[in-house]
């Protein structure tokens, strides 16, 4: 054999023993114990909680096929819980921490992350398609960390794992880390009232500086919508039947733009201590109430009105609004004029708006 053969034989031998040798270091460093994160079936999943090193917490549980509620007392926002169950059926993981920043990751994370924990229903039992005593089950729990350097990764760890990895989702340029928000905001559904026309019994609405144009609706049986006139109590007789329909059944789906209750605390007492501007009451078949108080929103700046050259004080597009008693939000009039119709609508009296 000479010498350029035996030359040949070695190379490709180290080439061999190199692939083999980075293949194993390969698959110890992305072992299933640190790399599976995503969930294969999300359809399985009963539970995501979330919670933060402030612990700001968040608890979605799956009440039914899509529909999800929020820390066991709002329903969540449907659209962000789906967008978080495919954020977890496509986790991948992009490499291991490089060894030279593997200590400093660690200490980020255990500083600054957010810890997952996913339930799932699982069966005891499962032999081929037979699936027997199913239950739920904490099947995952890891944590997720800030962006790396490239915006393009998220530093991730699975519980008790010593290795974190970099995790991403294909298809999405960006982290992922902003998906596991732990802020309850991010995950509430902005309803003020969602009720359709046979759950409803009575809408009240009180326009605060005119009390003659304030009004309540009553339905009878779901047969007849009765109107009376709040400033003495009397029933109106005639009025217009297809837009009082028209006005109730907008109250399907009526929605805030922005929940606020984290502004100024002195800014927001001053705003509710004023005077309101509406007040409006709807009460279900089942008990239940639903309500906003308005407020109107002072300009930063005044400004000057493009139709008539007026000066105004007051924002034209959007209100405050005090959800339920509860809730401190801002309110869009696009969406809100259908509902704060004065009673002279219905009626055609002087004042009222007319087609």
């Amino acid at each position: 054999m000479n010498k350029n053969k035996i030359l040949v034989i070695i190379t490709i031998t180290l080439a061999v023993f190199a692939a083999i040798l980075i293949y194993s270091r390969s698959a110890t460093t992305l072992n299933p114990e640190i790399s599976d994160f995503a969930v294969t079936d999300t359809s399985t999943v009963t539970k995501i909680f979330m919670v933060d090193k402030s612990d700001q917490k968040v608890l979605l549980q799956r009440t039914s096929p899509g529909a999800w509620t929020l820390n066991s007392k709002y329903d969540a926002h449907q659209e962000n819980v789906s967008i978080l169950l495919q954020t977890l059926s496509s986790l991948k993981v992009r490499e291991p921490v490089a060894r030279a920043a593997h200590n400093n990751i660690l200490k980020m994370l255990s500083a600054k992350s957010i810890k997952v924990e996913i339930y799932q229903n699982v069966h005891r039992i499962q032999i081929g398609s037979l699936r027997l005593f199913p239950h739920e089950k904490l099947t995952k729990t890891y944590y997720i960390g800030d962006a790396t350097m490239d915006n393009v990764g998220t530093y991730a760890l699975m519980e008790n794992a010593e290795s974190p990895v970099v995790l991403y989702m294909p298809g999405l340029r960006g982290y992922i880390s902003s998906r596991f928000s732990t802020s309850e905001s991010d995950w509430r559904v902005h309803t003020v009232f969602n009720k359709k026309l046979p759950d409803i019994n009575t809408i009240q609405v009180e326009f605060i500086d005119r009390p003659n144009e304030s009004y309540k609706v009553v339905n009878v049986n779901n047969e007849a919508l009765k109107l009376i006139r709040l400033f003495d109590n009397t029933e109106v007789a005639n009025y217009d039947t297809l837009r009082l329909v028209s006005f109730v059944n907008a109250f399907r789906n009526i929605r805030y733009e922005s929940l606020m209750n984290d502004m100024e605390p002195q800014r927001k007492d001053s705003i509710m201590n004023s005077a309101p501007t509406h007040h409006v009451t709807l009460t279900a078949k089942d008990g239940t109430v639903q309500s906003i108080r308005t407020f109107a929103r002072l300009l930063p700046e005044p400004e000057v009105d493009v139709f008539d050259g007026s000066i105004v004080t007051y924002d034209m597009d959007r209100m405050f609004g005090l959800v339920n008693e509860e809730d401190f939000v801002t309110i869009q009039f696009f969406v809100f004029d259908k509902i704060l119709l004065p009673l002279s609508v219905f009626t055609n009296e002087p004042g009222g708006v007319n087609n």
